[in-house]
């Protein structure tokens, strides 16, 4: 009768071992599911509360615009203050701001240029656009474009 007992013993915390990890596996399955499921929909959510000009300032084509304005900024109005009120003239080509502002039909490069200068540690009341990276100038552009009455376009 001993080892029926300590056979039946066995086969019962085989059973429960083998209950308890296919729960454990399944339960862990289901959590899998619902993390999966969540980031989806947090990113589904984030996607869809972007605005038209959002998606359009990411577009390949806007970027490669503003990488080239970027550009020819830092060649050709490297020497122009930032800000406008550190400008000779105060219309056209006079400073990034009024560059930015114009470009974008905005009127909101002059605190995009005071986040990215504070961002970087510069002082905009003597940087040049010269002294900006690319990059910088491309954020500036982009965040001005974002907050301004600009047209989509076709």
């Amino acid at each position: 009768m001993k080892p029926f007992k300590k056979f039946k013993s066995i086969l019962a915390v085989g059973g429960l071992i083998t209950v308890l990890s296919a729960s454990f596996f399944l339960g862990g399955m289901v959590m899998t599911n619902k993390t999966e499921s969540r980031a989806a929909n947090s990113t589904r959510q984030k996607l869809e509360s972007r605005s038209d000009k959002e998606i359009a300032a990411e577009s390949d084509s806007f970027i490669q615009t503003s990488m080239k304005f970027a550009r020819e900024l830092l060649s050709e109005s490297a020497d122009l203050p930032l800000l406008d009120e550190y400008a000779e003239e105060h219309w056209g080509n006079s400073s990034l701001e009024n560059i930015i502002n114009d470009v974008n039909a905005g009127n909101g490069a002059k605190q995009a240029i005071l986040a990215v200068c504070e961002k970087n540690d510069l002082d905009a009341a003597n940087a040049k656009i010269g002294d900006l990276t690319e990059e910088q100038i491309m954020m500036i552009d982009q965040e001005v474009f974002c907050s301004s009455s600009h047209p989509m376009g076709e």
